[in-house]
């Protein structure tokens, strides 16, 4: 059969369907394939796409390989949403979270209502978002205690299966801080001190199960004799106690000793982390000093419920950068003591496992760890 013959028995079935479809199948191939066997193929598939209703016809003309990545656009926010705080109202943790609440709403434009379910030390708000739909509507305000918790006890929720990390919005370095008035001007001196006549000295916490706590447990890990560990009620016990005299070092934030710093009445000595903390430049890491094991931060982060989709995942990272990026709320971020940072979820996803890794060991090495 010669191309021509061809040709009219494909123009013959063109001509049953719309004018469109001619014109279609024109601006799609070109005219200049008109008698090759290309635009065979090319009506053929624009016919089909007509007699499709609309939503199969769009899917059809998108390449197979980006299908997955193109299907129907996620709405998102559709309805407001709720931040879920595992700390009662009033202090730090409950400040940081409405701060971060109230700018993400004005550019998200819906509001955010922060739910505070203090209790079970923070496995009751983490319960609540493992269980909630996966749409973005329910967020997760935790701190780096999500990771310990389950190596003290049982917890209804496993961290990485049951949760999306959606980014860290700051950090909160813990500073080693002795009582002032004792000699030891160094970490390594404070060490050897404590090593060679521990019931001297002593260490205090505020919170069970906290990175305060870990660390003070695992500084004093393999002493013959036991260096006492003094459970106060709440970081600004352990420094009332401190200026008493009663408690010699502690790990604290900066927000609750700067101004004793000043005066002389306690004295920082050296900050966990791998880096130097912007509060006080000055203050060496341990890690710097020769002092391993204290890499692990303390910082407050954003998850939602295992299964959100990527796009609403990118959305939620992309405008908490924007919000800890603002001048204000990088101010009052550090005026709390807290170290602003901008994150994204792959960082804060490898964080987790390499962080819950060393938390985990910390509890073993201290006999703190449970069987859950």
């Amino acid at each position: 059969m010669s191309e021509v013959r061809k040709s009219r028995r494909l123009w013959r079935g063109i001509a049953k369907l719309p004018k469109l479809a001619a014109i279609l199948a024109v601006l799609r191939c070109g005219p200049r394939s008109a008698i090759s066997w290309g635009l065979v193929a090319c009506a053929a598939s624009t016919a089909t796409a007509l007699a499709q209703p609309p939503a199969i016809a769009q899917l059809a003309s998108i390449p197979s390989a980006g299908r997955s990545e193109m299907s129907r656009p996620v709405s998102f926010p559709a309805r407001p949403i709720r931040m879920i705080v595992p700390f009662p109202a009033g202090g730090v943790s409950d400040a940081v979270a409405r701060l971060l609440a109230e700018r993400l709403s004005a550019r998200l434009g819906v509001p955010i209502e922060v739910d505070n379910r203090p209790g079970a030390s923070g496995t009751m708000a983490g319960d609540v978002v493992a269980k909630a739909s996966s749409d973005g509507h329910t967020l997760l305000f935790h701190q780096a205690n999500i990771l310990i918790q389950p190596g003290l006890e049982p917890v209804p929720y496993d961290v990485i299966r049951d949760f999306v990390p959606v980014g860290r919005v700051a950090t909160m370095p813990l500073f080693l801080v002795i009582d002032g008035r004792l000699p030891m001007q160094t970490p390594q001196q404070w060490a050897t001190a404590v090593r060679s006549n521990p019931g001297s000295y002593s260490y205090g916490y505020g919170q069970p199960g906290s990175p305060s706590h870990l660390y003070a447990e695992y500084a004093v890990r393999g002493l013959p004799n036991a260096v006492p560990l003094v459970t106060a009620k709440g970081e600004s016990a352990v420094v009332q106690e401190m200026l008493a005299g009663r408690i010699s070092a502690c790990f604290c934030s900066y927000v609750s000793i700067q101004q004793h710093i000043r005066s002389g009445a306690l004295r920082m000595i050296a900050v966990t982390g791998v880096a130097r903390s912007p509060l006080a430049p000055q203050v060496p890491t341990l890690q710097e000093s020769g002092i391993e094991g204290y890499a692990a931060a303390a910082w407050y982060g954003v998850m939602v419920p295992a299964k959100t989709p990527r796009a609403i995942v990118a959305r939620l990272a992309n405008e908490l950068d924007n919000v800890t990026e603002e001048r204000e709320v990088r101010a009052r971020m550090l005026a709390a003591g807290l170290t602003p940072m901008q994150d994204s979820p792959e960082a804060f996803a490898t964080a987790i496992r390499s962080e819950s890794t060393q938390w985990q060991a910390i509890l073993r090495q201290t006999g703190q760890h449970g069987d859950p």
